[in-house]
């Protein structure tokens, strides 16, 4: 959530009304990653099969945007668990119809096959995806996979892993 709010700071403004809503699963998934939790989360994840999620607040659902920033995890080179599950919802569809996306990716660079099936969510939503922001860890695929394991299964972001001339996401990414 932290990028999707320093992404909508450069917009706001008294023209400008920013409405925040974060998706929260019945059942949240704890950060960082137990390891049988991070492997376990893969069928689900993968085969995109939805969770239960809590309910958003009756104000979200009261009136139509102008534009959606939708920001989202990749998880197995998919959309998260929580994403999917909200994109394959009725409040999403409500919310969603006839409305402008942009979505917002951070992540390694392996995102390409998860925003082609976000595409195909939100054209089953009506939503009219007008672009894609993806924030992607410069360094090799091998080099990425050992920091951000190391990463989600410690919690933190150490300068340990330094000989892979790595920080994480604090300052390895790009934009597309």
């Amino acid at each position: 959530m932290d990028i999707v709010q320093n992404l909508a700071s450069t917009i706001e403004g008294k023209n400008v009304n920013i409405t925040y809503y974060r998706i929260s699963p019945e059942n949240d998934y704890e950060f960082p990653w137990k390891q049988d939790d991070f492997y376990d989360a893969f069928p689900e994840s993968f085969l995109q099969i939805p969770c239960e999620l809590k309910p958003p607040k009756a104000d979200i659902l009261e009136r139509k945007y102008d534009l959606i920033i939708l920001g989202y995890q990749v998880w197995y080179l998919t959309p998260s668990i929580p994403i999917n599950s909200f994109l394959k919802s009725d409040v999403a569809k409500k919310l969603l119809d006839q409305t402008p996306v942009v979505t917002v990716i951070a992540c390694r660079n392996m995102w390409l096959m998860a925003q082609e099936k976000m595409k195909r969510l939100l054209f089953a939503c009506n939503a009219k995806l007008v672009g894609n922001i993806a924030l992607v860890d410069r360094h090799i695929n091998h080099i990425s996979v050992i920091t951000i394991v190391h990463w989600m299964l410690g919690g933190k972001k150490p300068n340990t892993l330094a000989f892979f001339q790595n920080r994480g996401f604090r300052r390895g990414y790009k934009s597309f």
